[in-house]
């Protein structure tokens, strides 16, 4: 484990979709174990779509880095914030606390997960009016607000990510007392079952 090897402070970074409050436990585990070396945790969640992820790599919309909000944790981040100067501009490198990020991965899978969803629950209204798809799709699309993407009537999400991310949201949700919440979520697995 790194606390074993460690001979110096290290900013150690989670890149994966993780439950809120991840940060904080391997930071309990790094510390516990460590001989008096500090640990930067910092969540750097990857926006990778599966079919593009090498271009999305390489031309992300944007890099999200979670950090402490001390001193020591912020200056984690600008080492990471540099790093990804080499290739990403400064507009698209977005910094929050730990929390936020770890969340905002989460939330950013489960509203498009929620608009594949409703797309294809509004494509069975399409189909029993009349309506064709792909005029209301564009007519939609074209509100700003809205925007073109994801908007095609489709089999529903599949794939590693969404369904596992909103059962962690649910998750999340029911522990910390908001089941309205989490049933919410639940119906956007239920109506891509549908």
């Amino acid at each position: 484990m790194i606390a074993d090897v460690s001979k110096s402070d290290k900013i150690v970074v989670e890149k994966s979709t993780v439950p809120v409050k991840t940060a904080e436990a391997i930071e309990k585990i790094l510390t516990h174990n460590s001989k008096g070396i500090k640990f930067q945790i910092l969540s750097n969640p990857v926006f990778l779509a599966e079919g593009t992820a090498i271009q999305d790599l390489f031309n992300p919309d944007r890099v999200l880095i979670g950090g402490r909000e001390t001193p020591e944790g912020n200056k984690a981040v600008q080492a990471l914030k540099d790093v990804y100067a080499h290739w990403v501009p400064e507009d698209r490198i977005l910094t929050t606390n730990l929390w936020s990020a770890e969340l905002s991965k989460l939330a950013a899978n489960a509203f498009l997960a929620q608009r594949i969803s409703s797309v294809n629950a509004m494509s069975a209204l399409y189909e029993a009016t009349g309506a064709d798809v792909t005029q209301v799709s564009y007519a939609v699309g074209k509100d700003t607000r809205i925007g073109p993407k994801f908007l095609n009537a489709s089999v529903g999400f599949g794939g590693s990510c969404f369904q596992k991310d909103i059962l962690n949201l649910v998750y999340i949700c029911e522990c910390n007392g908001l089941p309205e919440v989490a049933e919410y979520w639940k119906q956007v697995i239920k109506i891509n079952d549908y």
